[in-house]
């Protein structure tokens, strides 16, 4: 059943269509990932979803069950409200407004008490939906479940980010949705709230309409995903793994179709300028004159059912991290190290080696001193010094997280100019490859957006060539294809790379080596985050993660369950096909071959019938004309199998 249902919708902003007729619906249980460039229109179809905006043209409706919990990418709290007061404000409200008509009823006209009471009826329907009387004792142990025991009299101002991001949905699962619709809901959280994420909205019985960026998250959760793309939804089945490799079928399949029907045309159109040929040259056969009209009203037809080239794949950035094959035996040793603020110890003793050419992920919890790590490994890090070395052959790049690497009053293309050796036509070449555009390089830094301003470290570190790269969260607020763009950068770059992120997909693509950040210390692994992640889970499989949001939840179990994948039936039928297709052009080519023939064959018996009667040999002239009436009527059969298997051709094609 349909819960929601958008029905070529349109959004207008500014003379601009944001939306363009989006047409999608959501059914019951289903769980779709919305996918789409930064700046598409996704929180626009969230808000519009939500009621929060209004559309320019089109509709939506909702199923008569409908119930919507909805996340924002930015929550908004009030401030010195506690986790009680948020969870529990519309509750409250809605009970004290029963129990004020509760007064108003015992001092009630009998003119007003017919109104009062209809009014209190509905509003204690709306209560009792939502299970009015056991609702503050739900909230309670929501919140112990997030691992807040005892704490609902805390301002929600210092909890973490990720501690807020779930408060949140705790806040729209009150609400007893059968449908939760999350923008960004990642946002915030470390790898381990990433993967209570995934178990939760995995173990979530109602529909799902999720905002992502994390392909990891769409892999794992959804079984649909909704792409929008100038303006228009278009629906893929399967995850964001399937979507891709479904994606691009379509868009070969499409291109094929294209090029097929450019052929089909140029054949006709071949086609009916042989057919006015042979019909100028047989003026007085009116057969042909037939069948040369008849191949003119194809051709208007084919015309007609014109197929649309594919569009232009988007536009990605095009970097490229030149660097040197190291030799290095030491990129980064670390003996000894510590890091406190104030009575707050990061690391105790922290010994490290990392050997040139080596991939490594740095991971963690929130707060655990990675980035204090790599902040340090920056500022200190040199041959000499005595807790962190970095090999003397080895120049270092950084992008920093907070971006600190930036001059915000400079412009984008001062930025970059200020970089030695730096020339005019070099950094507006790589800031073009980074997809700024003329106006864009002449933009302050401090006005930029998080991910143009990650796109510009990334164009530093493309202008400055280090082989040596320290990144920090360096697809943070870049879309999927940036981010799939950068990947395929690092994957051919020859140096040494450190990086800290959340993004696993990304990180399965890059490194090699995982170094956990745990007790103060680091724990090693040979091997990507996934199988990192996987020894992580039989080893902890029966043991609950507590003290943080991740207590939420069973622990996540060892196997998922594999998508729906393409079965082997669907293979030997595209095989058939695809030799019924081999089998049909090998005739068509046969048949031209024999046709070139006959027509060489033709042009010689002209010839000489026409000598013989030239030299007055009636009798050979008119044996000769006779054969070359056969050979004529021949090829009058030869081509009409022509036309129909060149049809059969161009369909098979498509």
């Amino acid at each position: 059943m349909a819960l929601i249902t958008f029905n070529h919708v349109k959004r207008e902003y500014s003379g601009h269509w944001v939306l363009d007729g989006v047409s999608f619906e959501i059914n019951t249980g289903q769980k779709l990932g919305l996918i789409g460039a930064n700046g598409s229109g996704k929180t626009t179809i969230l808000k519009i979803l939500n009621g929060l905006e209004k559309t320019t043209e089109g509709h939506l409706s909702f199923g008569p069950d409908t119930r919507v919990g909805y996340v924002p990418q930015h929550v908004e709290f009030e401030k010195d409200e506690t986790i009680e007061d948020y969870l529990l404000k519309e509750h409250r409200a809605k009970t004290q407004k029963l129990r004020q008509m509760e007064s108003e009823m015992a001092d009630a006209s009998d003119d007003s008490m017919q109104k009062i009471l209809k009014d209190y009826q509905t509003l204690r329907d709306d209560y009792d939906q939502h299970d009015g009387d056991h609702f503050e004792q739900r909230a309670i142990s929501m919140i112990e479940a997030l691992g807040l025991t005892g704490k609902q009299h805390q301002l929600i101002s210092q909890l973490s980010g990720g501690e807020k991001n779930v408060l949140a949905m705790t806040h729209a699962l009150l609400m007893e949705p059968n449908l939760l619709v999350l923008d960004e809901p990642g946002n915030h959280l470390d790898y381990k709230g990433l993967a209570w994420l995934e178990d939760f909205l995995n173990q979530f019985r109602g529909a799902l309409l999720v905002v992502s960026h994390n392909r990891y998250l769409l892999d794992q959760v959804v079984d649909g995903i909704l792409e929008l793309e100038d303006g228009k939804v278009e629906t893929y089945p399967g995850n964001y793994t399937a979507y891709t490799q479904l994606k691009e079928e379509k868009r070969k399949a499409q291109q094929a179709q294209f090029d097929a029907y450019q052929q089909r045309l140029e054949h006709i159109e071949n086609l009916v300028q042989k057919f006015a040929d042979i019909a100028q040259g047989h003026a007085s056969d009116q057969s042909w004159g037939k069948r040369l009209k008849a191949r003119r009203s194809q051709l208007e037809r084919v015309r007609s059912e014109a197929v649309d080239q594919p569009k232009a794949l988007p536009k990605k950035i095009s970097a490229h991290f030149q660097a040197e094959e190291t030799k290095a035996d030491i990129a980064l040793q670390i003996k000894g190290y510590e890091k406190a603020f104030d009575s707050k110890v990061l690391f105790e003793n922290l010994d490290w080696l990392m050997t040139g050419g080596q991939r490594w992920a740095l991971v963690g919890a929130n707060g655990c001193g990675k980035t204090s790590l790599l902040r340090d490994i920056i500022k200190h890090g040199s041959w000499q010094h005595p807790v962190i070395r970095i090999g003397p052959s080895l120049s270092v790049g950084y992008c920093a997280q907070e971006q600190e690497t930036l001059t915000g009053d400079n412009t984008v293309y001062d930025e970059l100019l200020s970089l030695p050796d730096a020339k005019h036509e070099t950094v507006l070449g790589i800031l073009a490859r980074f997809l700024f555009t003329d106006q864009e390089v002449h933009k302050k830094i401090d006005h930029l957006s998080g991910g143009e301003r990650n796109r510009l470290q990334l164009a530093k570190l493309m202008m400055t060539k280090p082989n040596f790269l320290i990144l920090d969260e360096p697809t943070n607020h870049l879309d999927i294809q940036t981010c799939e763009a950068v990947e395929a950068a690092l994957k051919d770059f020859k140096g040494t790379i450190l990086v800290v992120s959340h993004d696993r997909y990304f990180l399965d693509k890059v490194t090699d080596h995982v170094a956990e950040v745990k007790n103060k210390a680091l724990n090693f692994f040979e091997g990507n985050f996934t199988q990192y992640w996987q020894t992580q889970k039989s080893q902890e499989e029966t043991k609950s993660i507590s003290g943080r949001i991740t207590s939420r939840g069973k622990t996540r179990s060892e196997e998922k369950k594999e998508k729906p994948k393409a079965g082997g039936q669907a293979w030997k039928d595209r095989k058939a096909q695809q030799a019924a297709e081999r089998k049909i052009k090998k005739d068509f080519e046969n048949l031209e071959k024999k046709i070139a023939d006959l027509e060489s064959h033709k042009e010689e018996l002209e010839a000489q019938v026409a000598q013989a009667f030239t030299e007055g040999d009636n009798e050979k002239g008119t044996e000769l004309s006779q054969k070359l009436s056969e050979l004529s009527k021949q090829l009058e059969t030869l081509y009409e199998q022509w036309v129909l298997q060149g049809e059969n051709l161009s369909i098979s094609e498509e």
